[in-house]
Order: structure tokens, then C-alpha cells, then sequence
């Protein structure tokens, strides 16, 4: 599926989603950043409890983004 932003960074969920999401005009979404990527979701989003607690977590262990992307090229590498 595609949509097209416009002027005001406004973009269009179509009908089929918003329908069986149970989205209105009026519905939150949470937006975040994945990488290259946004992720819309229905407000509460899960995505954003799991992503602060990993992040704190890997804080915490000294774990960095870099580090990780490491260890995901060298498993895909190796399958």
C-alpha cells in the first residue's frame, strides 16, 4: 500500500485499516521511529513500554546500537 504525505506532514491510513483497527478522527496514534522506518500505532502502544525498558535495560549493560547491528550482520551472515 502506498499514500502520499502532505503539505503539513499529513498522511492517509486507508479505510480498511482504520476499519479493522476500529480507528476514528478522533483515535491517538503513537508514532515512532524504527530505524528507516515509522511505526503507527493505536494508542496505548506496547511498542513504546517494550522499546523504553530494552533501552534501559542495554543502557544499563553497556549495550549500544552499534553493537547490536553488529551481532545482527554476523547472525545473518552465518545462516
Amino acid at each position: 500500500m502506498v499514500t502520499r504525505m502532505r503539505e503539513k506532514g499529513q498522511v492517509t491510513i486507508p479505510a480498511g485499516i482504520r476499519q479493522s483497527l476500529h480507528l476514528s478522527s478522533d483515535s491517538l496514534l503513537s508514532v515512532a521511529r524504527v530505524g528507516d522506518g515509522i511505526l503507527l500505532t493505536p494508542r496505548p502502544s506496547v511498542f513504546e513500554a517494550v522499546s523504553a525498558k530494552f533501552g534501559k535495560m542495554a543502557e544499563e549493560k553497556g549495550i549500544t546500537l552499534e553493537n547490536l547491528l553488529k551481532d545482527l550482520k554476523k547472525i545473518r551472515h552465518d545462516q
